[in-house]
């Protein structure tokens, strides 16, 4: 398998490194996922998604269709 997927990306070695990178970084992150405490992931997942403020405020006087 491994050697399947390096023929395929034809870099060499890097390719190899960048593999083993990805799979380390998946497996830390699933890894922090499981681990995380119940609180936590209650903070997480009460975060709003659409707090960011609007990029083209809507203007609210009554005179702004005039314009």
């Amino acid at each position: 398998m491994w050697k399947e997927t390096i023929r395929a990306l034809q870099t060499g070695a890097l390719a190899e490194v960048a593999v083993v990178a990805f799979f380390v970084a998946f497996l830390c992150v699933v890894g922090y996922a499981f681990t995380m405490s119940k609180r936590t992931r209650e903070e997480i997942k009460r975060q709003p998604l659409d707090d960011a403020p609007e990029f083209f405020p809507r203007d609210d006087r009554p005179d702004a269709d005039h314009a």
